[in-house]
């Protein structure tokens, strides 16, 4: 009878290091506590840096220029085509904005007599009625907050804007001093990882980008051919909502269906039905081709890291937590299955288990030398 073979120190203490993991990733957002909003903003800052490095670098690369003079000339484009559309688009924007909150009370009251007409309805109805006398009792005490609300939004926005600035125009300044924060026998393999969590959330950008794109123009043009009234501003609501997935197009597609409400049920079917069209374009054809060149997140993991980000940090939470989880995904790959488990995973995937077998079974570098004869 073969005896039991004792497991390795490896593979003994695997269990011990992912509950150590566990707990400190537990007691880092413990200790986070109120700053987290504030670690997920300069975040969000790191990826405006990227997305302004990368188009500079691309620029510098085509016309023979520096980096600094690529994201100079990024941001100098940027600037341009916001003042562009402030001026030609903005007013008609406006307006239709102002259209639009005169028109969605009508088209939620709309909504609510079609489901007073069935029994299912009702009680639906009641609900929401109950749910807005409660916030009604808040509306007083709510209306201190706005102004401090709003000066946040707009802290917020500065501390975005100006993290981004200074990480795209001096890259290799933060990327060194994080690598000298790590050992130098592990130096290389940190830069390695921090060069492949960089590329990874360029290309997620870039794809994000074109998603948002495609949603917007589809929605704009879909909304015009069925006669939906404030099409430009639903489509642009619409295209900025793309950026958070499963979330954001249930939220876009909202307003678009309460305003074709207000002209019949048919046409707010037709709606909703180019919304879950457009939402089905996205999910399997824009972000499979997108996901070949990045890393493939799959959408449970998406979804759960949006719950429990917004759990903690509320809005910015969900915003970030997709970005977050694909920059998460890359470091467990790289740094735990394959440096702490010893899988390869740019191998095929039957042969994982038969190379580890082998890096086991075969000495190598130093214990090779200590075995021969």
């Amino acid at each position: 009878m073969n005896e039991a073979q004792p497991l390795s120190p490896a593979t003994s203490s695997r269990p011990a290091v992912i509950l150590a993991v566990t707990a400190g990733v537990a007691a880092l957002l413990w200790m986070l506590g109120g700053v987290l909003e504030v670690v997920l903003l300069g975040f969000a800052g790191l990826l405006v840096a990227l997305f302004l490095s990368g188009l500079g670098a691309w620029l510098a690369k085509r016309l023979h220029l520096s980096e600094r003079v690529g994201v100079a000339a990024v941001c100098l484009a940027g600037v341009g085509l916001t003042v562009l559309v402030v001026v030609l688009a903005v007013p008609a924007v406006a307006e239709q904005v102002d259209g639009l909150k005169k028109e969605l009370p009508k088209a939620v009251q709309r909504g609510t007599e079609l489901l007073e007409g069935y029994a299912w309805g009702r009680p639906l109805v009641e609900r929401a009625r109950n749910l807005d006398e409660l916030a009604g009792g808040e509306t007083i005490r709510q209306a201190g907050g706005v102004l401090s609300t709003t000066f946040g939004a707009v802290g917020a926005l500065l501390v975005l804007t100006f993290v981004g600035l200074f990480v795209a125009f001096e890259p290799g300044l933060y990327r060194e001093g994080l690598v000298r924060l790590i050992p130098l026998r592990r130096r290389a393999r940190a830069a390695a990882v921090l060069d492949e969590l960089s590329l990874t959330l360029r290309r997620w950008l870039a794809g994000k980008v074109l998603a948002m794109v495609a949603v917007g123009g589809l929605t704009w043009l879909g909304l015009v051919l069925l006669d939906v009234p404030l099409g430009l501003t639903l489509a642009l609501v619409a295209a900025l909502l793309t950026f958070i997935p499963n979330f954001g197009p249930i939220l876009s597609a909202v307003p678009a269906v309460l305003l074709a409400l207000l002209s019949s049920p048919s046409k707010a079917l037709f709606v909703g039905l180019l919304y879950v069209g457009i939402q089905a374009l996205e999910n399997y054809l824009l972000t499979p081709l997108v996901q070949k060149k990045t890393v493939s997140l799959p959408p449970a993991v998406a979804l759960l890291a949006q719950v429990v980000m917004g759990a903690l940090a509320g809005g910015i939470g969900v915003v970030v937590a997709t970005p977050l989880a694909a920059a998460a995904l890359v470091v467990v790959k790289r740094l735990y299955v394959e440096d702490v488990l010893g899988d390869d995973l740019d191998q095929p995937s039957e042969g994982h288990a038969a190379a580890a077998l082998e890096r086991r079974a075969t000495p190598t570098g130093e214990s090779a030398k200590r075995h021969q004869p």
